[in-house]
């Protein structure tokens, strides 16, 4: 892929992804929750308000993004994610093969935050997911995709 074809397929990738979101805004409130916690070996993230679960979906993480240090690394190399997640976010080293950018195989790379968004949109693309998450802990920015989102009636 060339830079013409690169910036291509990031639009395109950001398009579907804005799209993808809005449809998680307008069903399930997307933006209007409390919280969020997450359980790693079930692989779910939960959305929390008033203290009660809403939202459930299943999740495999994109990557992380140090806002202080402007460091990205890939959720295949946070051992901070259990061993089955990780092997899950590895199919994402695909996107060095679609683009042909050594970016994509390495665990770590230097960005800002709007890059880790492009990631996310093309990370949505690689594994066809729903949606992305982006949970705040502290200076780090998690970045989930997000497939068979749900409604908790409890």
């Amino acid at each position: 892929m060339n830079d013409e074809e690169f910036q291509t397929y990031i639009d395109t990738c950001l398009d579907e992804l804005e799209r993808k979101q809005q449809h998680l805004i307008d069903t399930f409130g997307f933006g209007s929750f409390d919280k969020f916690e997450h359980d790693f070996e079930k692989e779910e993230l939960y959305l929390i308000k008033n203290d009660k679960i809403l939202v459930k979906a299943k999740i495999i993480p994109i990557g992380s993004f140090n806002t202080e240090s402007g460091t990205w690394m890939w959720g295949w190399a946070n051992e901070a994610f259990p061993k089955g997640l990780r092997g899950k976010a590895a199919k994402l080293k695909e996107l060095k093969a679609v683009t042909g950018f050594e970016m994509f195989g390495n665990d770590m790379a230097e960005i800002d935050e709007d890059m880790a968004w492009e990631i996310s949109g093309m990370s949505l693309d690689i594994l066809g997911f729903e949606g992305v998450y982006r949970a705040p802990a502290n200076k780090t920015l998690y970045f989930y995709a997000m497939e068979q989102v749900a409604s908790v009636n409890l």
